[in-house]
């Protein structure tokens, strides 16, 4: 048996061969491990009559249901290179890009001619980034990535065997899309090796009345949701209750505000941040604490906070290489890897760990040279402005700052002039350097699917219009 992929055969073949549990439940039924095992067999022949070896990169854009957990499977046991792509991808070139032997989507296996193409038997899985610092990467992982952080996370999430409990096991409730790392590894991975019972929502989170009528029919135990979900919930009141019914799940993908963190003490959710580069898993908090932009403690591997104070981690967890146009490159193992985000160390004795501060690129500098921490000082803004919940600073000219801000009761207690004049108390900026402050709605303000704030969308809609409502209180 073959080094680089054994670990995946084993662990399958634990998991599945013969075995209930994990169950796989969604539109069409009920899917037994064993069964899952069979119609992996079935894929697992079909990657061989196409002549398709350990190494080989291949392209899988399907839905997520059964099918695409059989293809999935086949191919880490295979040894393959997989490349999970969004179904609506354009299939040639991914095959393209990635000199793949075949594209697998819902017109079946298509081979493609990639003879040439060096082959990756050391990559399990190549996933994209989810573009928060800019265009999304592929980035490669390995097999010891990935269940570093499946064996690092699986322990401590609550997650019971339906084997060996003599309870029911937990039952996951599955929204998030599994192309993505936290989806895909986080939650998806750690329930299935853990056993579990897992029910996956086709609409992907979308529809929220799906969602709670999922948990109500399959008494639903544990789910993992990014931010923005967790807002659409609380809004109302059985998605409240929901949430407080959870006996466990994680919330990562962006940073919680105070009003969210505050919800979220009254439940059993935990805070997880990671990156696609860490496997994605780095820090953890323990259920029920929460504060405005906590990260958790480090979990399965180690950190450190560079001069600048950006993040940096290093282990098992760190990716071996990234996809490009030119092919692999490849990365040291032992190395500390920049996740571009500043932190601080929290000073809260029962929210031990790390505080995200904002991300290294939205830093800029004015046309004078002048730096702007971004990051700092949105940060400082929101602790110091009562009621303020969002805060964007940016520079429409290069030549002086705006700031615009949102407030969760609407309306603010002070006046425009109030606040400019409060602003350049608490932020360290010249009169002159500060072009104006402006109230954006805070139903107005955009957000990316996770729940952080969508920067550039936000830039696009403030400068579309400098006479409209959002100037005024």
């Amino acid at each position: 048996m073959p080094h680089h992929y054994s670990l995946w055969q084993k662990r399958l073949r634990e998991r599945l061969f013969e075995r209930a549990y994990p169950l796989w439940v969604d539109s069409e039924g009920v899917l037994p491990a064993a069964s899952l095992w069979y119609q992996m067999r079935e894929r697992l022949q079909l990657l061989r009559d196409a002549e398709i070896d350990a190494g080989d990169r291949i392209v899988l854009q399907l839905p997520v249901h059964r099918d695409y957990l059989a293809w999935m499977f086949a191919a880490l046991w295979q040894g393959c290179t997989v490349a999970l792509a969004p179904p609506a991808s354009d299939a040639q070139a991914l095959a393209i890009f990635f000199s793949a032997k075949a594209v697998i989507n819902e017109n079946g296996l298509r081979k493609y001619d990639s003879e040439e193409s060096i082959a990756t038997p050391d990559i399990c899985l190549l996933l994209a980034s989810s573009g928060t610092s800019g265009t999304p990467r592929w980035i490669a992982l390995s097999e010891r990535n990935i269940f570093s952080v499946i064996d690092s996370h699986m322990p401590i999430l609550n997650l019971v065997d339906g084997h060996e409990s003599s309870y029911s096991a937990a039952r996951v409730l599955s929204l998030l899309p599994l192309h993505h790392a936290f989806g895909l590894v986080i939650d998806f991975f750690a329930a299935f090796f853990a056993g579990a019972e897992i029910v996956r929502d086709n609409s992907g989170g979308r529809d929220i009345q799906q969602i709670l009528r999922l948990a109500e029919n399959h008494g639903i135990t544990h789910c993992s949701f990014v931010p923005l979900l967790v807002k659409r919930l609380v809004a109302l009141a059985e998605g409240q209750a929901f949430l407080r019914s959870l006996q466990g799940g994680v919330i990562g993908g962006a940073p919680v505000n105070s009003d969210l963190a505050r919800f979220l003490r009254t439940t059993r959710l935990r805070v997880g941040y990671g990156q696609t580069e860490a496997s994605p898993g780095i820090t953890l908090g323990e259920p029920g604490v929460w504060q405005e932009h906590y990260l958790g403690q480090t979990i399965g591997c180690e950190t450190r906070m560079n001069t600048d104070g950006v993040l940096e981690f290093c282990g098992e967890n760190a990716h071996i290489g990234l996809w490009t146009e030119q092919g692999l490159v490849r990365y040291t193992a032992e190395r500390w890897v920049n996740t571009g985000d500043y932190v601080k160390a929290s000073t809260d004795t029962t929210a031990k760990g790390y505080i995200f501060v904002g991300r290294a690129d939205d830093t800029f500098k004015l046309a004078n040279g002048r730096f702007i921490p971004v990051p700092e000082w949105e940060m400082m803004l929101r602790s110091r402005l009562e009621g303020c919940t969002e805060v964007m600073i940016f520079s429409h000219d290069g030549e002086r700052c705006t700031v615009y801000l949102a407030f969760s009761s609407g309306v603010p207690m002070q006046t425009i002039e109030q606040l400019r004049k409060s602003v350049l108390k608490y932020l360290p900026i010249p009169n002159d350097l500060l072009d104006e402050v402006r109230i954006i709605p805070l139903d107005k303000w955009l957000y990316t699917p996770k729940g952080s704030t969508n920067r550039s969308a936000m830039r696009e809609y403030a400068s579309s219009d400098k006479s409209s409502p959002i100037n005024q209180l």
